[in-house]
């Protein structure tokens, strides 16, 4: 009979195992900020720089699925000298508002629609779905003392070619963006 009880917690103790390490989660971490991503995916910093682009911007990585068909993010900041009294993150609902507008009318060109404002805990996103020459997008950005963090979600297949965005992965990059949290 001992033996069964020991046999019966041992197995527990493996199951509980692989589960615990089936739901592992990936954290993406930054000078400014982590991010938990789902289990299996793949981060890339290497050609994340402390320079800053022609644009202003840095490259702080780019994370995607380890699938055929990806979701793909890529993670900048960028400063805004006319921003640098401007925080999103203690901003009233009507600063938020022309935040919003402003945002939409730099993608004026590529059709946006603001899909609103993701919170990771007390910290706005403000979230656009856009479509440009290379094929649909979102992109999210949070605003504090001029400084942009800013990420680009797209699919992208094995090849490289973009396809459409579905429910699911802009569900799934709203989690990822619920996630985010400044480094201290």
């Amino acid at each position: 009979m001992k033996r069964m009880i020991s046999l019966f917690f041992a197995l527990v103790f493996v199951l509980s195992a692989v589960c615990c390490a089936a739901s592992a989660e990936e954290t993406f971490t930054t000078p400014y900020f982590t991010m938990t991503l789902p289990n299996g995916w793949i981060i890339d910093t290497t050609e994340a720089d402390k320079a800053v682009d022609e644009d202003g911007m840095q490259d702080l990585g780019i994370v995607y699925e380890d699938k055929d068909v990806a979701l793909v993010v890529e993670a900048g900041l960028i400063l805004y000298d006319e921003w640098k009294d401007f925080s999103l993150w203690n901003a009233s609902e009507a600063e938020v508002q022309d935040y919003v507008d402003t945002v939409m009318e730099d993608f004026a060109d590529d059709d946006p629609t603001c899909l609103g404002i993701v919170k990771a805990g007390q910290i706005p996103f403000v979230l656009i779905h856009g479509t440009d020459e290379d094929g649909e997008y979102l992109y999210a950005d949070t605003m504090t003392n001029g400084y942009a963090v800013i990420l680009y979600a797209y699919v992208e297949d094995e090849r490289e070619n973009l396809r459409p965005l579905t429910e699911r992965y802009i569900e799934l990059f709203k989690s990822i963006l619920a996630t985010f949290q400044p480094v201290s």
